[in-house]
């Protein structure tokens, strides 16, 4: 038989192009994993944000005290009104965790934090950081003054 004629793949040239395909996978998978990660810390933090706009919002229109309690040791977060009462409580997933708490410029190192939120907008101030497994961090702020609360995406080694 004729050598050009023949159709198809050596097994050598399979090899190769299998070879070559496992080592960008294994050059892309760590970068795409830390992506993933980001997006799942951000989307955590994002609900975290919308508890303390929810607290703003509803003593805005009810006129009456909302407290946000964030507990580090349990990883929860709880929205009730200043009674206590109409509790909606929201528990972070495992591989989110809170790396630290301020409030009124003072870190909380015992205990939860208790962000009040008033009927005329303003709230206490306090800042929440967030942090994944993968080393990420997220920091939510809140601003005593207007009650707003904002999302900082924090750099690694700092602010």
């Amino acid at each position: 038989m004729n050598r050009s004629h023949q159709k198809g793949f050596t097994l050598l040239e399979l090899v190769v192009v299998l070879v070559v395909i496992a080592l960008a996978i294994a050059i892309s998978y760590p970068s795409l994993s830390r992506g993933t990660s980001a997006l799942h810390l951000r989307s955590v933090g994002r609900d975290v944000l919308n508890s303390l706009r929810y607290a703003r919002e509803r003593a805005i229109t009810e006129q009456t005290v909302m407290r946000v309690t964030v507990n580090k040791g349990e990883r929860k977060i709880t929205l009730t009104d200043d009674y206590g009462e109409g509790s909606r409580t929201f528990v972070l997933p495992d591989d989110v965790r809170i790396q630290s708490m301020v409030l009124a410029g003072q870190e909380v190192q015992e205990g939860p934090l208790v962000v009040r939120f008033l009927p005329n907008g303003s709230a206490t101030e306090a800042e929440i950081l967030l942090q994944s497994v993968t080393g990420g961090a997220l920091r939510i702020v809140a601003d005593s003054i207007t009650g707003g609360a904002r999302v900082v995406v924090e750099q690694r080694g700092g602010r």
